[in-house]
């Protein structure tokens, strides 16, 4: 497992930089994000057993780790907003899907960041007025605000990897080539085949 953070109105490099903090707090006391989510876990359920049976020593020791990435994420995450913006938590959390910290390339790392921060990246596209024209995929684009593609269809989750997911990755990794790849993009077609109801409009 590995970690995700929420902040409600930043972007995807400061998303980065929290998460790149977070997992520093984790490297620096030796255990994993599943170790200190688990400690914790362990030690709050002592706390409302009214502390009865054996303490959880192992736990105890590294259970304040979860708390403390916590904050070190929402603090370099907010570098520089008022102090009124930064949230209390960065809302940090484990994600099933595994990734890697340590890299064996940049190409890696770049991936990494990518995939770690994909979600603000629609969320920064979207509040810079693009996929704003009513088109199919504007509908998913902004469906996705909660980033759940369990909602999605077929077809919108077609949408998505065909017209949204390959804007994302130029916007991240090229984003002097974005203007013209979404107008490229913009300016296709899907082209339907007539249905029946159709042609029998021009049948003679």
């Amino acid at each position: 497992m590995t970690i995700t953070i929420r902040v409600e109105g930043a972007q995807p490099d400061e998303i980065v930089r929290g998460l790149l903090a977070a997992q520093d707090v984790f490297d620096k006391a030796g255990v994993t994000p599943d170790q200190a989510a688990t400690a914790r876990f362990v030690v709050e359920g002592w706390d409302i057993r009214g502390f009865t049976g054996k303490a959880p020593e192992d736990e105890l020791a590294i259970c304040t780790v979860w708390d403390e990435a916590d904050h070190a994420a929402v603090q370099a995450c907010c570098a520089g907003w008022p102090a009124d913006k930064v949230p209390s938590s960065a809302d940090l959390e484990l994600v099933r899907e595994p990734q890697r910290f340590s890299f064996t390339s940049e190409e890696e790392r770049s991936e990494w960041l990518f995939q770690t921060a994909d979600a603000g990246i629609l969320e920064e596209m979207c509040e810079e007025g693009y996929f704003d024209d009513g088109r199919p995929e504007d509908e998913v684009a902004f469906l996705l605000d909660d980033w759940d593609f369990e909602q999605l269809t077929v077809e919108q989750r077609r949408l998505y990897d065909e017209r949204i997911y390959p804007l994302m990755r130029v916007w991240f990794f090229d984003r002097r080539r974005f203007e013209e790849e979404y107008i490229r993009l913009r300016a296709e077609r899907v082209h339907h085949k007539p249905n029946d109801r159709q042609l029998n409009l021009f049948a003679v």
